[in-house]
């Protein structure tokens, strides 16, 4: 029983710190004692920010279906973050997705779906301007 429990601790740390990076490569500053990126993660994520303190601090179980939102907020592979969860096993994929509008303005800061919409529109018609 102590075996599994120390287990858990383990994967709780090593996902802490798996999120804890993505989070800062997303650009969410966790690590800032503002609490303007737990709170922004969270709220990108869909979860309370809570929970993204109790998973950066390692001492949280994550269900599995909060794990997507998760992971499109900290733009990583879904299977990405359930192996670093300790959901699945295996090496993590190594390979980006490709580059959408919604990531591409996700990796600059623009998060309020009204900036977002128009950023779509605005890269819409410069690829049209394009052709």
């Amino acid at each position: 029983m102590a075996d599994q429990r120390t287990s858990a601790a383990k994967t709780a740390k090593k996902f802490a710190d798996y999120v804890r990076d993505a989070a800062e490569k997303a650009g969410y500053a966790v690590r800032s004692s503002s609490g303007d990126g737990k709170a922004g993660l969270a709220e990108s994520a869909g979860m309370p920010e809570a929970d993204i303190t109790k998973i950066l601090a390692g001492k949280y179980e994550v269900p599995t279906d909060l794990l997507q939102p998760l992971a499109t907020a900290l733009d990583v592979p879904q299977k990405e973050l359930l192996r670093a969860a300790g959901v699945l096993e295996g090496r993590a994929d190594q390979q980006n997705r490709p580059l959408t509008v919604q990531l591409a303005a996700q990796r600059l800061g623009i998060k309020s779906p009204q900036n977002v919409a128009a950023f779509k529109t605005l890269v819409a018609a410069l690829l049209a301007a394009e052709k």
